[in-house]
């Protein structure tokens, strides 16, 4: 019977790339007949889960009452098709493991490690053994790549080798000291080299363990759970961002309980507000990541020095940060913050390539009713801030109440994989891994090529790709290769999907650039959560 299923699914799938490669919308009455004819081939052979989702989906063609089915509505149609049927029917490229239900929405609490080293094999084989130890993982063996994850991800541990071509660990950790000074990121040095002066060297640099190579996995996993402990412990204790010196978002619901307190007894009002650096990632792009950490630690300092002593300063994440004004109304709040904008735009910034200045917008909401939670009063000040952005930034906005979309920020997904199946259900599954302050556009494409000729991909919005390994007219590796020589090529997020044996793609993959890879079978929900891992410091 097997062989019977997989013959069917061959044509489903033949089928839809057949619809997906012409031009034409497709007739109504020529997907009410495939789906007729599904479910009369599915019940004849025993699969009649399969056959009753197509009988309810021929209901809805009957529906349709002639109308012609668009390229998105077929995909959505056949996916729903095989995907309710279960794991039965994905393609084999496809599982859903029992062991990883939860893999996406726990991947935001795994700890998250960046691993340096120049021998790719190493990479894979670490990069594995601290995921299977409950760890989110980027590896690359690129420096700059390191170093960039660094400044952009918040990584809870970062593991370098010492030995790597055209530079060395030593002077990625020169590159970064000033961050690893600013906040307490765990570093482990691991070596071939294992002499007292180099030991000693790591040390005086930053270096809070060494571990001299061959390594022992279950001994790396322990010292990293000893130093994650440890880091974990003075967060606690802390609650405060090491690089600006503002409260993280970990402490905000604790000072926000008390406003809902004061307001229970006695009434008070409190106003809540969004603060956004302008262009704040052009800085980095241009002046570089050290000056962009210098723009983050003095705009903090003057917020701070600026707003009152009973004011709660909190960063929210990246150039974002949040104001809790106790017994404030909104217009006293926004009077507070226009003055602030005035005062800020006047600051001058030092760079290499010369002082620059930069402002900064916010959003205000009087939060006027204590059953509501924070992230409530918290997307209404989103909703205010992108007015003011909307309005040409450099301003502040209150929430009027109008039903107007909070900032988002905007994303390119692109699918590349030659089967019309998989890409089709990657394409629908994923549409769930984005915030709700991130816009995706997501586009699948059946080869390497396609996707570089297609003028789409350009423009000023990152680009998330999903490139499969295996391809006509043109190999993944390839398109990776291409990928990585465009003059913006760090506008991409590059995630390989690639065979499980494949190990000398995998290799070539990391050494190419590829951010992560995923190998096949793949889960989509492991997938999802790494997409999000990649994603979060964008939306």
């Amino acid at each position: 019977m097997n062989k019977y299923k997989a013959s069917l699914i061959v044509n489903i799938n033949k089928q839809l790339e057949q619809w997906l490669s012409q031009a034409a919308p497709v007739p109504n009455e020529d997907v009410y007949r495939f789906l007729h004819s599904i479910q009369g081939t599915a019940g004849t052979i025993g699969l009649l889960d399969l056959a009753e989702n197509a009988q309810r989906l021929q209901r809805q063609a009957e529906e349709r009452e002639g109308l012609p089915w668009s390229k998105d509505n077929l995909r959505v149609l056949l996916v729903e098709l095989i995907r309710t049927g279960g794991e039965p029917y994905f393609p084999q490229d496809i599982t859903i493991a029992d062991n990883e239900t939860s893999a996406a929405n726990s991947d935001e609490d795994r700890p998250l490690v960046i691993l340096l080293d120049d021998d790719a094999t190493l990479l894979m084989y670490m990069k594995e053994g601290l995921e299977q130890a409950g760890w989110s993982v980027i590896a690359t063996p690129q420096p700059l790549k390191a170093i960039d994850y660094y400044h952009d991800m918040m990584p809870d541990c970062f593991i370098l080798d010492l030995n790597i071509p055209a530079t060395s660990g030593f002077e990625v950790m020169r590159t970064i000291g000033e961050k690893m000074k600013a906040q307490y990121v765990p570093t482990m040095v691991i070596s071939v080299d294992c002499e007292r002066a180099t030991r000693f060297q790591a040390y005086r640099m930053g270096a809070d363990d060494f571990m001299c190579k061959p390594l022992d996995m279950e001994e790396v996993i322990i010292r990293l759970e000893r130093q994650l402990a440890r880091k974990k412990r003075l967060e606690r204790v802390l609650f405060v961002d090491e690089l600006t010196g503002a409260y993280n978002r970990k402490y905000m619901q604790e000072p926000y309980e008390k406003l809902q307190s004061d307001m229970r007894r006695s009434g008070n009002r409190f106003s809540v507000a969004v603060l956004d650096l302008d262009r704040f990632k052009q800085v980095n792009d241009k002046y570089g990541h050290l000056v962009g950490d210098e723009v983050l630690s003095r705009f903090a300092s003057f917020i701070k020095a600026g707003s009152r002593a009973t004011d709660i300063f909190i960063r929210y994440g990246g150039e974002e940060f949040v104001l809790l004004m106790p017994r404030t109304g909104q217009k006293e709040a926004a009077l507070l913050i226009e003055r602030l904008i005035g005062e800020f735009t006047t600051l001058i910034f030092d760079s290499p390539q010369g002082p620059f200045s930069l402002s900064f917008s916010a959003g205000v909401v009087e939060a006027s009713d204590a059953e509501h939670d924070l992230p409530y009063w918290l997307e209404k000040a989103d909703i205010a801030l992108y007015a003011a952005k909307k309005a040409g930034r450099r301003r502040v906005e209150i929430f009027d109440g109008s039903p107007a979309e909070p900032v988002k920020r905007k994303l390119k997904v692109a699918v590349v994989d030659d089967d019309a199946l998989v890409r089709s259900m990657v394409a629908e599954h994923i549409k769930s891994c984005f915030t709700e302050r991130l816009e995706a556009e997501i586009r699948p494409f059946g080869d390497g090529a396609s996707f570089l000729e297609d003028p789409w991909r350009t423009g000023a919005e990152p680009v998330l790709v999903l490139l499969d390994g295996m391809m006509p007219r043109m190999d993944g590796m390839e398109v990776l290769q291409r990928i990585r020589e465009l003059p913006d090529a760090g506008n991409y997020i590059v995630v390989m999907l690639t065979g499980r044996k494949a190990e000398q793609d995998i290799v070539r993959a990391l050494q190419l650039g590829a951010d992560d890879y995923v190998t096949k079978p793949f889960s989509l929900r492991e997938l999802e959560a790494r997409i999000k891992r990649l994603c979060r410091n964008i939306g």
